[in-house]
Formats: C-alpha cells, sequence, structure tokens
C-alpha cells in the first residue's frame, strides 16, 4: 500500500526503519561516476538529519565537499526494507557532537578515541526518501508472489511510498 508521509511523521518513518539497518551505502556523484562505500548510521536526530563519523583524510571528510549531494541507501533483505535517502552532507566542527556520537565501537576506526585528529562529524541533512517495506515473513511473501501469479494480478508489496524530510 502506498503511504507517502510529510514532516514528523516521514522523520518517524525513517529513523523507525533506518536506526534498525544501522549501516547505509553512502553515495556520491563524483567526476561522472556514482561511487558508494559502507558507513555506519551512528543517529538519526528529530529533524531528520543522518550523523556519522568519517576520516578528515578521505574525500567524505575532505571539508572541500561542504553541500556535496549524497544518497544513503539502507538493506535489510531479511526483513525486506529498503530505503534511499536524498540530502546534503557537511562536516560539522563540534566536540559536544562528537561525544554524544561517540560509542565503544568508534573505537575500531579511530583508535585514538574521541580526540583523535582525523575523526570528524558527518551530517546529512535529509531532503526526501522513497521507502520499501514488507515486514512479512519470507513465507507470506512468496505465497503473495504465487497468489499473483495465479490470478494475474500484482502481489502485495507490503508499505511503500515516500517521505518528505525537508
Amino acid at each position: 500500500m502506498e503511504k507517502d508521509l510529510q514532516d514528523k511523521e516521514a522523520i518517524k518513518k525513517l529513523k523507525s526503519l533506518a536506526e534498525d539497518i544501522r549501516f547505509c551505502m553512502y553515495t556520491t556523484y563524483t567526476n561522472g561516476r556514482i561511487e558508494s562505500r559502507p558507513m555506519t548510521t551512528l543517529e538519526i536526530d528529530e529533524e531528520g538529519n543522518v550523523w556519522f563519523f568519517t576520516n578528515r583524510n578521505t574525500e567524505i571528510g575532505d571539508s572541500s565537499n561542504q553541500g556535496e549531494a549524497v544518497t544513503l541507501i539502507y538493506s535489510e533483505p531479511k526483513n525486506n526494507t529498503y530505503i534511499s535517502v536524498s540530502g546534503h552532507a557537511e562536516i560539522v566542527e563540534s566536540e559536544t557532537k562528537k561525544e554524544e556520537l561517540w560509542n565503544p565501537m568508534s573505537k575500531a576506526w579511530f583508535p585514538e578515541g574521541k580526540d583523535d585528529p582525523n575523526l570528524v562529524v558527518l551530517k546529512v541533512t535529509t531532503e526526501e526518501a522513497a521507502y520499501w517495506d514488507a515486514t512479512s515473513s519470507k513465507m507470506v511473501v512468496f505465497f503473495s508472489m504465487v497468489k499473483a501469479v495465479l490470478t494475474g494480478t500484482t502481489p502485495e508489496g507490503g508499505d511503500h511510498g515516500k517521505l518528505n524530510l525537508a
């Protein structure tokens, strides 16, 4: 069933789906090429912004890319949940935010801890998203597809829609 959501309802839906997945493919368009790399979502705040840590010495962590258009792609095939989020990225210089987002797992990437000089906070200001959420069991999805084949109809694909996050 198609469900387009706005404002707070859209943010609530994004948080409920993406926070359980945690990992996304952070996708940019650079020099005529689509480039993706895995990132760990640290937080989706009350305004729908998505927060990450990254290294200052990477393309993502380079402050010359402020305002770069990005797409975050979340996928959880086991639960039939998929999200594509569009927005703009920026480096945020904030010791308070570093402290707030820091967790023990971050130390795997930043062994010097919160004070690592290469650790930067990355914020993606979200604008819109599309989601597909068919959290039914695999058996229910399978029988829905078989029914569609036998009846010449389209299978029920769960909820999907657009999220207006701006």
